[in-house]
């Protein structure tokens, strides 16, 4: 009952989250339009159009697969059954939302390029540091929250990650075929991020089921032998 009462609240807290960071998100765009223009807001509000057709497409697919793995661990958060690891594991599952919802952002808004700027230093050298603290974050947190198969699939996207890197940083930029090995790369690492925590999400499904599966049985039991005490009614 505690568990159910707290999970009630939880969601509750999720919705009161979405909807007022809806709201600011709304009203923000509306005073912009009170305060400059129609014409001004409409940069807000415009389709994604270029010299080419798909133009930016390679970037709106990493960024909704990026943005993708951090919704399927704000799932794994809701999926993982109340047990002592539950807050361990939350933190860890919380921690890689809000990795892969910046990567996301910054792919979509080149964060990292910006700071670089600032910065005056290598924009690579902002996603290396990004990737260090994952890694922090995976030596200290994961534990047993990652299975096996979802090693496999972070292990291939952290080596294509790197791939994207040394292209970015190390290859001279006009060289054939750089930028397209580059990019390329960099969305395949996003697909198999993608994979990496749908494997965890299906791990936590699965326990979830087994942990839920003793009290199915027990009430399976108990109308089994309700069944088998009720003596027959024979005709006199």
């Amino acid at each position: 009952m505690k568990s159910q009462t707290t999970q009630k609240t939880m969601k509750r807290n999720i919705y009161k989250i979405l909807f007022v960071g809806l709201a600011i998100y709304s009203l923000s765009l509306v005073a912009v339009e009170v305060c400059t223009s129609q014409d001004y807001v409409r940069h807000y509000f415009s389709d994604i159009t270029g010299p080419v057709p798909f133009f930016a497409i390679n970037t709106t697919l990493s960024v909704f697969l990026l943005w993708g793995t951090a919704l399927l661990f704000g799932v794994c958060i809701a999926a993982t059954p109340k047990t002592p690891a539950f807050k361990s594991r939350s933190i860890f599952y919380l921690s890689q939302v809000a990795v892969f919802a910046y990567l996301g952002f910054d792919d979509r808004f080149m964060f990292h390029e910006t700071i670089g700027m600032w910065f005056d230093v290598g924009d690579h050298y902002i996603l290396g540091l990004v990737a260090m603290a994952q890694a922090v974050m995976v030596a200290t947190l994961a534990r047993d929250n990652i299975p096996r198969k979802a090693w496999h699939r972070l292990g291939a996207a952290v080596g294509l990650f790197f791939v994207m890197l040394f292209f970015d940083a190390i290859v001279p930029h006009d060289m054939l075929l750089r930028l397209t090995i580059e990019d390329v790369a960099k969305t395949w690492a996003c697909v198999f991020f993608c994979l990496y925590a749908w494997e965890t999400l299906m791990s936590c499904l699965k326990q979830l089921q087994t942990d839920d599966s003793p009290q199915e049985l027990q009430v399976a039991s108990v109308a089994t032998q309700r069944s088998e005490t009720k003596q027959p009614v024979t005709a006199v």
